[in-house]
């Protein structure tokens, strides 16, 4: 599939916002990318703390295996992730060798990572553990405050990086990309490149949808959750990843998915 831009511009300065999945398939699409379009400036997902290490390793000066290991050893990625970093941690040092200004920058800030992390990881444990769906309805909130939190912060730090530099190519899970970008686009040309446009959660996709000012009533809402809840039993029973489901038009249909474009679309 082609890639799908929105753009608006505003000012001179240009981010290239590009909403990925942490999954192979979707890596070797953004180094793809990357790659192509002459990236010099790199906004990456990870803590602001390891982003010496990372230009170390863009540099030839450490390997990706010690990289890794500072990064899964520090809990800034989990090993279940590794797989969907690694093409696009693997360009960088192409990138360099293309380029010598090229430079990652890391823009999330570690402790308001973890505590979204936590908030997301308690939700989902609970979807699956309990069907009492009305009870985790204050989790849920608690995720939504959390996302909020989380993505100010990125788009804080985002402005400060978008001021100092030329065009900033920014990789951003695509939950919080619609958000971010609506942060940022009334300061900098804006423009979302959707690599490709596959269906989301139903749980990323309530998420999305309440942080454009959409008001849920509660059985709205344990809707949302019921689908995701039963997404991920069915991808525990046929084996697969949530990720290639997604890809899956019949699954679409069956859970009442909606694709990235249709809600990153939504004023």
């Amino acid at each position: 599939m082609g890639i799908i831009n929105f753009e608006r511009k505003v000012i001179e300065k240009l981010i290239k916002l590009i909403p990925a999945p942490h999954e192979n398939k979707f890596g070797e699409l953004v180094a793809d990318y990357l790659l192509s379009d002459g990236c010099v400036h790199l906004g990456l997902e990870f803590p602001q703390e390891v982003e010496a290490r990372v230009n170390d390793y863009a540099r030839g000066k450490t390997s990706y295996d010690k990289l890794m290991e500072l990064l899964i050893g520090g809990d800034v990625i989990s090993p279940y992730f590794e797989r969907g970093f690694r093409p696009i941690l693997q360009a960088l040092p192409e990138l360099y060798q293309r380029n010598k200004s090229f430079s990652a920058h890391c823009y999330e800030d570690f402790g308001r990572y973890n505590d979204w992390v936590f908030c997301r990881d308690e939700l989902v444990l609970a979807l699956l553990g309990d069907e009492d769906f009305a009870s985790i309805l204050g989790l849920y909130q608690k995720l939504v405050n959390e996302t909020k939190r989380r993505n100010t912060a990125i788009a804080e730090r985002l402005v400060t990086l978008a001021s100092n530099v030329g065009t900033l190519h920014v990789v951003i899970g695509r939950l919080h990309a619609p958000d971010v970008a609506s942060r940022l686009e009334k300061k900098f040309a804006l423009k979302t490149v959707v690599l490709e446009d596959i269906y989301l959660t139903p749980l990323d996709e309530s998420l999305i949808l309440y942080l454009k000012g959409l008001k849920f009533q509660d059985a709205e809402i344990l809707d949302f959750l019921r689908r995701h809840r039963e997404l991920a039993l069915e991808a525990e029973r046929e084996g697969r990843e949530i990720t290639d489901l997604l890809r899956d038009g019949e699954i679409g249909k069956k859970f009442r998915l909606k694709k990235y474009s249709e809600l990153a679309a939504m004023g």
